[in-house]
């Protein structure tokens, strides 16, 4: 039987990771911290350009969150990406609120590269909810146009290099989470400071 939440090209949903009352909590954080307009990134650095995306961001910087949040997904998680151990999440959280008529145009996500030579591979999106119409995540794969629809509490992770994009919200507001995950060098192991996935096996298996 056909994977519903495997959409090809390495585009995978997983659902209900995280409760309703732990997405709310989410929302209600962002909302405190204020969100502003989210700009992209061009040659000459960061800046707003409402043709390509209108929506809001709160960007946060917690290796708490992204230690709580690895534990959740990361056996969940491709082991091996082009070569690359995984290592990890990207500590840089960001928050995206997409009210009616807002969204984020065509485009590919850039990679996070920390000193060790880490990088980031694959983009990971929890969905937080709100009661919205439209705001599919559409990518575009030589041509085929795949839609992603993601339930509050559903976690959706794809290759940086995939184009796409976060279609118009047509009613309501649509809340999301973004991190990254993390890969080490090619060569060598690396360390981490994020427990292995041999050991969260392990304490899976405790748990049963």
């Amino acid at each position: 039987m056909e994977n519903p939440n495997n959409f090809g090209h390495g585009i995978h949903r997983v659902p209900q990771v995280f409760p309703a009352a732990e997405c709310e909590a989410f929302i209600q954080q962002a909302e405190r911290a204020g969100f502003e307009p989210a700009t992209i990134n061009t040659l000459g650095g960061t800046r707003l350009a409402t043709d390509v995306r209108n929506n809001d961001r709160v960007i946060l910087d917690s290796p708490t969150l992204a230690l709580a949040i690895w534990r959740r997904i990361a056996l969940q998680l491709p082991e091996v990406w082009m070569a690359r151990g995984i290592a990890g999440l990207n500590e840089r959280f960001r928050f995206y609120r997409y009210s009616e008529q807002q969204r984020f145009n065509w485009h590919v996500d850039g990679p996070y590269e920390r000193s060790n030579g880490e990088r980031s591979h694959l983009t990971l999106l929890i969905y937080l909810g709100g009661d919205y119409t439209g705001g599919e995540t559409t990518f575009d794969v030589d041509g085929q146009l795949i839609d992603v629809r993601g339930q509050q509490g559903d976690v959706v992770f794809f290759p940086h290099r995939l184009r796409h994009r976060g279609s118009l919200v047509t009613s309501g507001t649509k809340y999301m989470l973004r991190s990254d995950v993390m890969y080490f060098p090619p060569v060598g192991a690396g360390h981490s400071s994020f427990p292995t996935l041999d050991a969260l096996r392990a304490e899976a298996a405790k748990a049963q």
